[in-house]
């Protein structure tokens, strides 16, 4: 310690060295003892929390049967709409596939004119009910030459109280009638056993117009005292035309039956 006297003189005064640790030092070991406690207790508290964790995990197994389950059973609904998508998908594959093999049978009924140029299915379509009303209509005439037909032919039948005598001397002579197909159209020939009767020809060109045939030539010769009939036609649709039943009701109009 400085100590300043009245005359000024600087007195230095020994200061006693007795200054004691021991507080200081008992503090520190206090210190030392409580930071020991507490790195006890951190060690002790990781210790616990690792211990937490562990059990957690342990314990995280048995969760998962619950979630596996869950997973299970959403794979099992997967599984079993993709099978169904499989299912419909196959099905509509085979229903392509007959309704193709059924237009082809369909294309191939129809005629050549009724799909030429025509490509696509509705087209296809359209025509087959076109081709079936066309062959409705032809059937619908051909039924009415039918019944035509037919009527002739009962009226040409002699009655049975008729002998053969008189068979012969109401005919004589028959006229025949031969038809043919040839190129672009129809041709017939009458052959008359008698050129003076002859043939009614106005009856005959009448009934081969009614059959929907059209008249090209027309041309008679005498041979051997009998008259031969050449008439060549077209027909409109030579695939209706029947050509017997055209035959039959052609000679019960030459022989005016």
């Amino acid at each position: 310690m400085f100590s300043f006297q009245q005359s000024d003189e600087l007195v230095f005064h020994e200061i006693p060295c007795s200054i004691s640790f021991q507080q200081p030092a008992t503090n520190q070991q206090d210190l030392i003892v409580e930071l020991h406690n507490h790195v006890n207790m951190e060690g002790n508290s990781n210790i616990s929390v690792s211990k937490a964790r562990k059990r957690q995990g342990d314990q995280s197994p048995s969760s998962k049967p619950n979630s596996v389950t869950t997973d299970g059973g959403e794979g099992d609904c997967k599984d079993e709409h993709t099978q169904r998508k499989l299912v419909h998908r196959e099905i509509e594959r085979q229903r392509r596939q007959d309704m193709a093999k059924l237009y082809a049978s369909l294309r191939g009924l129809l005629p050549l004119e009724f799909v030429k140029g025509k490509r696509s299915t509705s087209d296809h379509m359209h025509q087959a009910v076109n081709y079936i009303k066309h062959m409705q209509e032809s059937i619908k005439v051909l039924s009415v030459k039918r019944d035509r037909l037919k009527k002739d032919v009962e009226t040409s039948v002699p009655g049975p109280m008729m002998n053969s005598n008189e068979k012969n001397v109401t005919h004589p002579f028959r006229n025949t009638v031969s038809i043919s197909s040839c190129k672009g159209g129809i041709q017939i020939l009458i052959n008359s056993g008698s050129t003076e009767g002859g043939v009614p020809l106005s009856a005959v060109l009448k009934a081969i117009t009614e059959e929907g045939l059209n008249i090209i030539t027309c041309t008679s010769t005498k041979v051997n005292e009998r008259l031969l009939l050449s008439i060549q036609s077209e027909a409109n649709d030579q695939v209706l035309t029947d050509l017997s039943m055209l035959q039959q009701r052609l000679t019960a109009v030459a022989n005016d039956y």
